[in-house]
């Protein structure tokens, strides 16, 4: 079984073709389903004009072995609909199964029929590598319904069709199939604990799991394990987390199993009430490394949030200046319902949320130009913990300010000062403890394209913050990030131990710097929160900039 249809394992969404969006809808319900209490029911409206309308339901999957047949209950409506499936692999390939390849068929019953697609019988293909192969782990799988016909005249139709029990065949044992995933049923992913919290999960084909979650002290504080949990014969276990003996603020907790071969993470984040305040806020010393600097702007999130798209007098804009914005979760206004920026107590909460179809980021800059700036020498920092899951893309990075009279395409430097890669398994960036420190130097020609690559040689990227002497990584608690920009060198740095220096690039030396963090969704990695119900969090102690005497706003 790879979805019974019981609970949504990920946000529930349709796509239409040459139909408006509100044609079609999908839900989970309770109306006759084949099996359990629940089914996936779509309800779609086909209309009798224009071009051949068709539609897909996409359940993201992960499925690691290879399969042979794909099994899946449709209960019928007598509409003459067409159905298929199509198969979404790891190269990003679509795999479709329809009528036209002998595969599918046509809705010409009523109640529940099982359906099956054999995976090794011809299919069109398209996208991705185009081997034609699939490429294992198989990340969805979408069920397709197209408009009937009575030969060359398109039919409306408006009615229900029901889904359930999608399964598959192999050769191979469940565990290799579907992975052993270690999955949390309470608390929420992303909520708020305080005090003695009960945690009870789900890890089929393990016997026990250890949990682990960073702690307080001096220096950088230590890992410790929160328990060892012996597993039922289902593999379901719960334990009692202690909030109160553990930082406050955000947490992560790291659960971990293996059996053989097979071994998962799962990342539950918290926010915790409760808990002993360690590190927490801006500090009252300068950093180490702004020697002769003075203090641009500081921000430790006290106070109300000042981010919008379009108040000239806002503190932040929440788009990259000009265009451009890359996340595969869209970023989102402040002002938006879908809004992905919330403060809680001193932190900066940035979501990722695919039920919001939203992600952020905050800009020091505005479209028009305005904002916080500093020129060399000058000093950027950021403290903050990002997520590990598949497809997120926290970073804190500068842009150099534009040629006004250029606009966007003239000469730009781009520092990144940290870009992690959430993600573990096959297929996946598998980050650990590392992390990317890349410069750019953007519309510069052929000069501009060979500093780069030396700039990109001399960092050494990705870092590792083990080898750096931080036992802990940018997901398992807060580490601040900081960059260094002088005539002649650029250095970062993470807990203001120096990780990273190249030769300062052209733009650096003449144009002022503003910072922009975000948490985004994607980077060229497949994207899926199912895991975690749709849900990343990213959570920003604090941000400082110095420079030169009188630099500023």
């Amino acid at each position: 079984m790879v979805r019974d249809f019981e609970k949504a394992a990920s946000p529930l969404t349709v796509w239409v073709v040459n139909i408006p969006n509100e044609n079609a809808s999908v839900e989970l319900s309770t109306h006759e389903p084949h099996e359990g209490k629940r089914c996936l029911r779509l309800h779609y409206h086909f209309i009798g004009t224009g071009k051949f309308q068709y539609l897909g339901v996409p359940n993201k999957v992960r499925i690691q072995a290879p399969v042979q047949k794909l099994r899946f209950w449709l209960k019928g409506d007598t509409s003459r609909c067409s159905y298929g499936v199509q198969v979404s692999d790891a190269s990003g390939e679509t795999h479709q199964y329809s009528r036209n390849t002998g595969q599918g068929g046509i809705v010409d019953f009523t109640g529940w029929k099982e359906v099956v697609i054999d995976l090794d019988s011809r299919h069109e293909t398209w996208g991705g590598d185009k081997n034609g192969k699939i490429d294992y782990p198989i990340t969805a799988i979408t069920f397709g319904i197209g408009q009937p016909a009575d030969k060359e005249r398109l039919l409306p139709v408006e009615s229900d069709l029901s889904f359930d029990s999608l399964s598959v065949d192999s050769e191979k044992g469940i565990d290799e199939i579907l992975g052993c995933q270690i999955s949390v049923a309470s608390p929420d992913y992303c909520s708020d604990v305080k005090g003695n919290t009960p945690i009870t999960l789900a890890a089929p084909c393990f016997k026990s799991v250890t949990v682990k979650c960073w702690k307080q002290g001096d220096g950088f504080g230590s890992d410790s394990t929160v328990a060892t949990v012996v597993l039922d014969a289902k593999g379901n276990g719960s334990f009692t987390f202690p909030a109160d003996t553990y930082p406050h603020g955000p947490i992560t907790l790291r659960i971990s199993g293996a059996n053989g071969a097979a071994k998962d993470n799962c990342y539950l984040q918290l926010y915790n009430q409760g808990g002993v305040s360690w590190n927490e806020g801006m500090p009252k010393e300068p950093p180490p490394a702004v020697k002769g600097m003075s203090l641009v702007f500081a921000d430790d999130f006290t106070r109300p949030l000042s981010i919008s798209t379009t108040d000239p007098k806002a503190t932040y804009y929440d788009h990259k200046p000009g265009g451009g914005d890359f996340s595969t979760l869209p970023f989102t206004g402040h002002d938006s319902p879908r809004n992905p920026f919330t403060r809680i107590d001193t932190y900066l909460r940035i979501r990722a949320s695919e039920p919001a179809a939203s992600a952020g980021l905050i800009s020091s800059v505005k479209n028009d130009g305005s904002g916080i700036k500093a020129s060399l020498p000058c000093y950027f920092e950021c403290r903050f913990i990002g997520p590990n899951a598949i497809g997120t893309w926290p970073a804190f990075w500068l842009l150099t300010d534009w040629d006004h009279a250029k606009g966007h395409a003239g000469p730009c430097d781009e520092l990144d000062i940290i870009e992690a890669y959430g993600g573990e398994g096959p297929h996946e960036p598998n980050a650990y403890d590392r992390y990317g420190i890349t410069p750019h130097a953007w519309n510069q020609g052929e000069t501009g394209k060979a500093a780069e690559t030396r700039a990109q040689s001399e960092v050494h990227s990705p870092i590792s913050m083990k080898k750096a002497g931080i036992p802990s990584t940018w997901y398992e608690t807060l580490h601040t990030y900081g960059c260094k920009i002088t005539e002649t060198d650029t250095i970062y740095y993470c807990d203001n131990i120096e990780v990273g220096r190249h030769q300062t690039l052209a733009a650096s030396r003449t144009h002022p710097f503003y910072f922009l963090i975000d948490l985004a969704t994607g980077g060229g990695w497949p994207v899926d929160l199912s895991r975690y119900n749709g849900l990343a969090d990213m959570y920003v102690d604090y941000v400082r900039v110095y420079g030169r005497t009188g630099a500023g706003r």
